[in-house]
Order: C-alpha cells, then sequence, then structure tokens
C-alpha cells in the first residue's frame, strides 16, 4: 500500500497574516521517485510534477480539466500548462528545481494559527524584500554535511523527502532584494461561466510562472491587489 510523505509550508507574520500555503510531496511505496507541489489552496485543481522520467510540468488534475474547463466554450487543447525537462545540474549530483517567490506584500491573509499547527512557518520577508524558497534535488552519492545553500547562500531548512531512487528533495528559503513585478500583457480566459467579477474583492490571490534562465522554473505568490496595481 502506498504511503503519502510530505511537507505543508507557508510564509506568515507575527501579526496573523499569512501568503499561499504549499504542500511538497511523494508517494513511497509504488517504486517510482515522482514527486510533486501544489498550492494548498488550489485543492486538487493544479500541481506541477517532477516525473522520474525527467519530464516535468504544470498541469491542471484531470478531473478539473474535465469538470471546470473543458466544459467551457473557450477550451484547451489540453491540460498540461508548460512542460519542461528536467534541468541541468548547477553542481554535480544537484539539481535547482523550483523557486517559489513570495513578496513581503503578499502576506496578507489573516488566519487562525490553531489551525496551521502541522504546517511549518516560514518568517515573512521584511518590508520591500521577498522570501525565496528553493527546492533542490540531490542524489543519493552526493555526500552532504547540511542543507543546500547553508554557507553559499544563507538558507534555512524548511524540509527533506526522501524519493524511491535515493534522491533526496530539500525545501529551504532565504531572504532576497524585490524582484522586478512587471507582468506581460495578455488576454485573460474565465473557465464554467465565470467572469471578471469572480476575481474582485478581498483575498484575491494570483500565481505567476516563470522560466528562469538556468532551466529550472518558478513560481510567484502575489496578493491580487498588488497585481491589479502594477497592471
Amino acid at each position: 500500500m502506498s504511503k503519502k510523505l510530505s511537507i505543508r509550508f507557508m510564509v506568515a507574520s507575527k501579526s496573523g497574516r499569512r501568503a499561499t500555503s504549499w504542500n511538497c510531496w511523494t508517494h513511497i511505496g509504488v517504486g517510482k521517485s515522482d514527486w510533486y507541489l501544489a498550492c494548498r489552496e488550489l485543492g486538487s485543481k493544479l500541481k506541477v510534477s517532477m516525473h522520474q522520467s525527467c519530464v516535468w510540468h504544470y498541469a491542471y488534475t484531470q478531473q478539473f480539466f474535465k469538470d471546470d474547463i473543458n466544459t467551457s466554450s473557450d477550451k484547451l487543447d489540453n491540460r498540461f500548462i508548460s512542460t519542461w525537462c528536467r534541468p541541468q545540474e548547477i553542481t554535480p549530483g544537484m539539481t535547482l528545481a523550483l523557486r517559489i517567490i513570495t513578496p513581503y506584500s503578499a502576506v496578507t491573509i489573516a488566519y487562525d494559527i490553531s489551525k496551521y499547527r502541522n504546517i511549518v512557518t516560514i518568517p515573512a520577508p521584511p518590508n520591500n524584500r521577498a522570501l525565496e524558497v528553493d527546492i533542490f534535488m540531490v542524489k543519493s552519492h552526493v555526500l552532504t554535511s547540511n542543507w543546500p545553500g547553508r554557507n553559499s547562500m544563507n538558507t534555512e531548512l524548511i524540509g527533506s523527502i526522501s524519493l524511491y531512487n535515493g534522491e533526496k528533495v530539500w525545501v529551504v528559503y532565504h531572504i532576497i532584494d524585490m524582484p522586478n513585478l512587471e507582468f506581460p500583457s495578455g488576454v485573460p480566459r474565465y473557465f464554467k461561466g465565470r467572469t471578471k467579477g469572480d476575481i474582485s474583492g478581498a483575498n484575491i490571490r494570483v500565481l505567476a510562472f516563470k522560466d528562469e534562465r538556468d532551466g529550472s522554473r518558478s513560481l510567484w505568490d502575489f496578493a491580487g491587489e498588488v497585481v491589479a496595481k502594477k497592471g
């Protein structure tokens, strides 16, 4: 029987505000080394899949695509948003797989701390700074005394999970300068009868996806109001 091994985490402030919460997991007992990342607020709608085959993708889940997206008059050809190959190693045996960028302005959601006791809480970045979560894959033959980037990047540990093939997925974080928040223009698409009015109001969140120059991918977490002002 398979078992789910996961790390759940979020960025939160001392004043009781948080950003998006995340889940990074793998299934053990299935003979595979696939692992996944998802925004918990999106439930079972969208996830990032890192397959053992080294073909990775962002995609809507099959059920959500069938029920909510493929029923729209503005249909997509398939459920895959982006597909890419595992990036080259940044050093022998180590791959930087994903980044999650959380600007200070994204920590806006009021929450009850008692409902998040099983989630690793990461201190929010100072004003005008951002927090970067880095997810590394380290092969089994690499000898490490610490987590990736502890000395070279001043990272802090969130957690790690071991894969079937002996590789380990490390989740770490560090503070960075505020990145450029300019967005490319585009035409929005609304699914299953939704309209622009459905994305107005408080606590609207926006996830943006970016291809990085080193071959990795990054996910950017924003408060909807900040994006609207930038747009």
